[in-house]
């Protein structure tokens, strides 16, 4: 193991100015994401040579039933060809949302998913249940690259919920600060800042990579089928403790009546973090989420 992490050039921001907004708009952004990315993966291969090289993409992690996902380790996803010999190569995705918490943060679930890599590479099972439990294998590989796993295992992630250290990220000081520097650009979503945290190296108030919370309906790293003795299956059922919020977007009914646009589930821990009210504004239309359950109260009352 090497102790100088590997960096690269990542292209800074466009400066602001009368014109920031067309020249924001001008500059290759993707091109920046991926960089940026593919420069902190690289910093965590020279720290553990088992680390494969990765396909980095990036995108939204949200699904079409409001989840998040930070990110995603794909063993053999992608075909790479040279000259008449093809090859496979794993993918790597990090979310947009996670962007948008900082440098540590991301640095924290790219070393969550480079877990996962080791783990394909030394073919360990490491989760179960379709890829959500993460065992006890995978709580031991994420500490040997520098997470604290949590000391009791969750009822559906398992030892998902792995927290870079501090000693950890001072050894990727630059890959972080150059994370930072960059500024980035990200997927707004109020659910990331709730359930992520909104200060750089801040832990989620509840859960971190992979917790189901409401921010991630699959996994971070989905490796390995089937099921580990004992481990505890995905309930049916959704629990009692989470429930529907809405906010002000509408959108036509089947009848025509304006229905909600935005249906988000979220748990009732996740909620009360925020408030009494939740504390969760929508983006795009300016208004605070409410419990859709409200709505329904009311007109019961009226």
């Amino acid at each position: 193991m090497t102790t100088t992490p590997a960096t690269v050039q990542i292209p800074a921001q466009t400066s602001e100015s009368a014109e920031a907004p067309a020249q924001v708009i001008d500059q290759e952004h993707g091109s920046r994401i991926i960089t940026a990315l593919e420069g902190a993966w690289a910093a965590i291969r020279a720290q553990h040579s088992e680390v494969p090289r990765v396909v980095m993409i990036t995108g939204s992690g949200q699904d079409g039933r409001g989840s998040l996902r930070w990110g995603h380790f794909g063993a053999d996803f992608w075909t790479v060809e040279n000259g008449q010999k093809k090859g496979r190569a794993p993918e790597l995705f990090a979310g947009g949302e996670l962007l948008s918490l900082g440098g540590r943060r991301t640095m924290q679930t790219l070393i969550h998913e480079a877990a996962h890599a080791v783990a394909h590479v030394r073919k360990i099972k490491d989760t179960s249940s379709a890829g959500r439990y993460h065992n006890k294998r995978f709580a031991k590989i994420a500490e040997e690259m520098g997470l604290t796993p949590p000391t009791q295992p969750e009822s559906v992630r398992g030892f998902s919920q792995c927290l870079i250290t501090d000693a950890t990220a001072a050894r990727y000081a630059a890959a972080i600060e150059a994370l930072d520097a960059a500024r980035l650009p990200y997927v707004h979503n109020p659910l990331a800042i709730a359930l992520g945290g909104g200060t750089p190296g801040t832990p989620s108030p509840t859960g971190g990579d992979g917790d189901d919370e409401g921010q991630d309906g699959g996994t971070e790293g989905q490796e390995g089928e089937g099921e580990d003795e004992g481990a505890p299956q995905r309930p049916t059922k959704r629990p009692a403790t989470r429930f529907l919020v809405i906010c002000g977007c509408t959108k036509p009914g089947k009848d025509g009546t304006p229905e909600p646009a935005r249906r988000i589930q979220i748990s009732r821990a996740t909620w009360e973090f925020g408030g009494e009210d939740g504390g969760l504004m929508c983006g795009k239309c300016g208004e605070p989420f409410k419990k859709a359950q409200q709505d329904e109260e009311q007109a019961d009352a009226s």
